[in-house]
């Protein structure tokens, strides 16, 4: 990255801080600190506020509740008003820390803390940075779920307008935010997000023999929605003789008794712990029924694992079908098993595809490489 400017450039970062988007914030974090000198940058948790802010915890919980069998249609627009609660919490947040830290640029990830935020980009640049659009939740969900995405498109809209830049995760994002929103091409990138890939190199895939078993590693704490059920139940129906399965999550479980399968709970992202189990496996599998842009994905491409993923949002772009591994539509039992027992039959395959992930992984998730196009983003939103 060349130098722009004779002192760093302030940024002030909020990231709604859950699931995978905290991971990212930690990789953003880590990366700029020890690589990337131009950038100062200013960390907020939007979960760290939320523990403080008695007024803001009352007005979100009127805005949380929900009305009976309102969970799948939606019609008391319960979605909307979370997101309304999130923006509502991420405004306040940051206009207690501007009280005390004057930033060159605001990063927000995601658009759903920033939607009430937009006056605040009147003031300073700001950088908004997503892993999916509404309006494709919007054509994934069926009516008349679908009609109340609405408000929150409209919203959303006007953020991505008033923003200075817009980074997606996937192309697949870019273009619902051009073609959908009529935001301009030329200030929505796609940057897929940063992993430290260093943590993987040591990672060497395994050579099984009759005498050690391929090994599935699946990895989600919601284990219904990220299709773990899914894995369980074709793993004890038709491949406890053929492989060993272990299962990284907080989800509570009644499993049986087997030599072969384990379950591992309070597992950090990229703890020793992770590494290890990437290290014995032979398999990543998770067939989630519904992931903007998993993240796993690319922490196993990063070891040199195929994986089993489903066609559905984001994940096509991570798991390139007969490229890096093989993708099933979500929730089809018959192809999850056919498609384990393709890759646990074929251990060249395997080593084929995992060796062609960890070179795609090495092309397009770099952290070091990602962050210094964000940083170019940051700079160069100074000058909008």
């Amino acid at each position: 990255m060349h130098q722009r400017t004779k002192r760093p450039i302030e940024v002030m970062s909020l990231n709604h801080y859950i699931m995978g988007h905290a991971t990212y914030q930690n990789i953003l974090e880590k990366t700029f600190r020890e690589h990337i000198p131009e950038v100062e940058f200013y960390s907020l948790h939007l979960t760290d506020y939320f523990k403080s802010d008695l007024l803001g915890r009352v007005i979100y919980w009127f805005l949380k509740q929900q009305l009976p069998g309102a969970d799948k249609a939606d019609y008391d627009f319960h979605r909307f008003r979370t997101e309304w609660a999130n923006s509502f919490f991420a405004r306040r947040c940051l206009e207690k820390a501007l009280k005390n830290y004057q930033p060159d640029v605001i990063h927000i990830h995601t658009q759903a803390i920033a939607y009430l935020a937009v006056p605040l980009f009147k003031k300073y640049a700001s950088v908004v940075s997503i892993d999916y659009t509404h309006a494709l939740l919007a054509k994934e969900h069926p009516y008349p779920a679908s009609i109340t995405y609405q408000p929150i498109i409209a919203i959303e809209k006007k953020c991505f307008t008033h923003a200075a830049h817009i980074i997606t995760w996937s192309e697949r994002a870019r273009n619902s935010v051009i073609s959908d929103y009529g935001i301009s091409p030329k200030k929505v990138t796609a940057i897929a997000p940063p992993v430290p890939l260093e943590f993987f190199t040591k990672i060497i895939p395994r050579r099984t023999t009759r005498e050690k078993l391929p090994r599935l590693l699946f990895v989600g704490n919601d284990f219904q929605r990220k299709g773990g059920e899914d894995v369980l139940n074709v793993f004890l129906e038709s491949c406890t003789n053929i492989c060993e399965l272990d299962i990284v999550t907080n989800s509570d479980l009644n499993l049986p008794v087997l030599p072969n399968l384990r379950v591992h709970r309070g597992v950090r992202p990229l703890s020793t712990e992770i590494l290890e189990l990437y290290q014995n496996a032979d398999i990543f599998v998770m067939p989630t029924h519904e992931d903007c842009y998993p993240m796993v994905f690319i922490e196993a491409m990063g070891a040199g694992l195929p994986s089993i993923g489903t066609t559905v949002m984001g994940v096509p772009e991570l798991v390139q079908n007969g490229i890096n591994g093989l993708t099933i539509k979500a929730g089809d039992r018959t192809a999850l098993k056919q498609a384990i027992i393709k890759l646990v039959e074929n251990p060249e395959l395997r080593l084929s595809m995992g060796e062609a992930g960890r070179k795609i992984a090495q092309e397009k998730y770099d952290a070091v490489s990602n962050c210094d196009k964000i940083a170019e983003i940051f700079a160069n939103s100074l000058c909008r």
